[in-house]
């Protein structure tokens, strides 16, 4: 029995010292990009001659990153960089800027932008790092014409648990078309978020197709804007006082945990012929849920 003892004492200690600790360090990330976009149109009045069609006035970008470690004694850092119209580009938060990392980026092409970011808690509680890709691009469209405004679009949020760690992580992409004046336009936000105070979502996503349209029925020409943003936010997060989210124990250990009371019943039957009880039911018929 003392062979038995030592075997229920080590392997509840393994199971405590399990339970105390974190199962895996606790990390966060974000994607948003907007991709594959193609323009299109349609003659709203195919019998008057004159066919539908549009021209491109200018396309900019602007690719910003940015971290803010004031909280703990840091500073708040931030980078934009403007490619050429119409250029590929990229904006990359700079390791002096401390914990975290966060990327913006561009192909060139018509709606191309992305922005990812990651941290974990080294970057500080009430600290945020993210990234923003945006870019706006001007075109006239010729009387009697409907422009279609075509993609893919994928939003991500995600985040590991772990006692004493919290993060709220947001992935947002939006598509809007509008007119000169911005009185009549055409919009698709899409988003992923995970907030602070639903400690057990560990992700979020959002990928579709999607389509747009715009029109310009009258009979001159009317100028639009076209603006695509892909925005990425990690934020370090308080943990309530109650310790936050404790760590589940992993499949390893219940298997450890049973081994172990399963050495116990066989040491015991040899030394006595009986099992002791010790308060744990033999008939284990669900798995630990996750």
């Amino acid at each position: 029995m003392k062979t038995a003892l030592s075997a229920v004492l080590l392997t509840l200690a393994a199971l405590t010292t399990t339970l105390a600790s974190p199962s895996a360090e606790a990390d966060a990330d974000g994607t948003s990009r907007i991709d594959n976009v193609t323009l299109g149109v349609i003659d709203l009045t195919p019998g008057d001659g004159s066919g539908a069609s549009y021209t491109f006035n200018y396309g900019d970008s602007r690719l910003l990153t940015y971290s803010n470690t004031l909280n703990n004694g840091g500073s708040y850092t931030q980078l934009a960089v403007f490619p050429a119209p119409f250029s590929a580009g990229q904006a990359v938060l700079p390791a002096s800027a401390g914990p975290g990392t966060a990327t913006a980026s561009t192909t060139g092409a018509v709606g191309n932008v992305a922005a990812t970011a990651a941290a974990d808690m080294s970057l500080g509680v009430g600290n945020y790092v993210g990234a923003e890709g945006y870019q706006q691009v001007g075109l006239t469209l010729a009387p009697h014409t409907l422009l279609t405004v075509g993609g893919d679009l994928f939003t991500q949020a995600r985040r590991t648990l772990a006692a004493g760690e919290n993060y709220a992580v947001f992935s947002w992409a939006s598509v809007d078309i509008s007119d000169a004046e911005g009185t009549t336009s055409t919009t698709l936000n899409r988003e992923s978020a995970l907030r602070w105070d639903d400690p057990y979502a560990t992700e979020a996503a959002r990928e579709e197709r999607f389509l747009l349209a715009f029109a310009n029925p009258g009979d001159y020409e009317l100028f639009v804007t076209l603006s695509f943003l892909a925005y990425t936010d990690i934020t370090v997060t308080p943990v309530d006082a109650g310790g936050g989210v404790a760590p589940v124990p992993e499949p390893e250990t219940w298997a450890t945990l049973l081994a172990g009371l399963l050495l116990i019943g066989a040491l015991a039957r040899r030394t006595s012929g009986s099992v002791p009880h010790f308060g744990v039911s033999a008939d284990i018929r669900t798995r630990p849920h996750r």
